[in-house]
């Protein structure tokens, strides 16, 4: 069995340690939500900040302002295309504002991290969180906007929009790499301990949440399924043949694609519910789609290796 295929099954089995953890009630709702606010303020900056201690090259600074412009470019793709697709689906309101989130934002932090770290090894982490500073940038803002307006709530973007734990991580790993400091010993080690908790915290986190969605109404509605099959199946084989054809080979084809065929972000049910948008189809197209890639992460991986 391909390396890549057996490391996603070791993910799923920490899912499903969540999964039933929260059905036996080990974690209640406050105890995971405690915990995300915990991975997502501290242990997440920490991982991205430890992992961008990487010793200053020219060209490792060029291939990281390369990955960063590649994914703006990608984020922009995935807006074009969402737009159109929950349009021809006929979805209105605010049922099309979490259709147009879960086709954007996929989920890059909880599951993307750890996969990437799987599929690649821990020195892409580096690369991973130069990627992912455009959706710590956009998810909280553009998609909080969206999912705002589409609710009918007055919503505008400011300059605190863009601000969060994880993109000031981000910001700062990088300035430090360019400007070649290094963090001192034990405070680096601390931080490279507190990330390590990342990969196993966020797969159980992920059953936990799960265990809680109910899936009575998923089923039902067809939409969910054209969204579901966008996120985990169109939209990475577009960004594949677009960069393949670019000339894009390794981590920088490897990476877009992995991080395009994620599931539907975790927060994207926990920002509707904030910004009167519709809860229950985000809810669902997190349930579908993360479900549905317990088949298409191992068959990603598969074609990976």
């Amino acid at each position: 069995m391909p390396q890549t295929v057996v490391q996603t099954l070791i993910l799923f089995a920490l899912i499903a340690v969540g999964f039933f953890a929260g059905r036996l009630r080990f974690v209640d709702e406050s105890a995971t939500r405690g915990l995300s606010k915990l991975l997502v303020n501290f242990i997440l900056p920490a991982l991205i900040i430890s992992s961008m201690q990487q010793p200053f090259t020219p060209a490792l600074r060029d291939e990281a302002f390369r990955i960063l412009g590649l994914s703006f470019s990608l984020y922009g793709l995935g807006f074009l295309l969402a737009f159109p697709l929950v349009k021809a689906l006929g979805a209105r309101g605010a049922e099309a504002g979490a259709h147009v989130f879960g086709a954007v934002f996929s989920n890059a932090i909880f599951m993307g991290f750890p996969i990437i770290e799987a599929f690649f090894g821990r020195e892409s982490l580096f690369f991973a969180s130069i990627y992912n500073i455009p959706w710590q940038l956009l998810a909280f803002s553009v998609g909080a906007f969206v999912l705002a307006r589409s609710g009918g709530k007055a919503a505008r973007l400011g300059l605190s929009s863009f601000v969060n734990p994880a993109t000031v991580a981000a910001i700062a790993g990088f300035l430090l790499f360019i400007a070649g400091i290094a963090i001192p010993g034990p405070i680096l080690e601390a931080a490279r301990l507190l990330g390590g908790t990342t990969t196993p915290l966020s797969m159980v986190l992920i059953g936990a949440i799960l265990s809680r969605m109910e899936s009575k109404g998923v089923l039902g509605n067809p939409r969910l399924y054209v969204t579901a099959f966008f996120r985990l199946a169109l939209f990475p084989a577009i960004v594949y043949l677009i960069l393949f054809s670019l000339g894009f080979r390794g981590l920088t084809l490897g990476l877009p694609v992995v991080v395009s065929a994620m599931p539907v972000a975790a927060n994207a049910a926990i920002l509707a519910e904030a910004y009167d948008g519709d809860a229950r189809t985000a809810s669902s197209l997190v349930f579908l789609t993360t479900l549905f890639s317990l088949v298409t992460i191992p068959m990603l991986g598969f074609l990976i290796h």
